[in-house]
């Protein structure tokens, strides 16, 4: 369970990689001049239906074993 949860959360950092120059292009307005590639829009859907799935198996994996969601604290006072 936590190799699914780690794999998750580092499918996300190339997800930002993308979506981070690609955003600066559309803020900046640069974007009418170059156009979006198509292969960071497939991709971005790729790595967000993956997150996606990995997030409802996770859910569903709770729900079944009853595992209540527990935060521990990062600093024991």
């Amino acid at each position: 369970m936590e190799d699914i949860i780690k794999f998750r959360i580092f499918l996300s950092f190339p997800l930002l990689g993308l979506l981070i120059p690609d955003l600066g292009l559309f803020l900046t307005g640069s974007s009418a001049t170059a156009a979006f590639p198509i292969t960071h829009a497939i991709i971005a859907a790729t790595l967000s239906i993956c997150i996606a799935v990995l997030t409802l198996s996770i859910m569903v994996y709770r729900k079944k074993h009853n595992i209540t969601k527990t935060a521990t604290p990062v600093f024991d006072l």
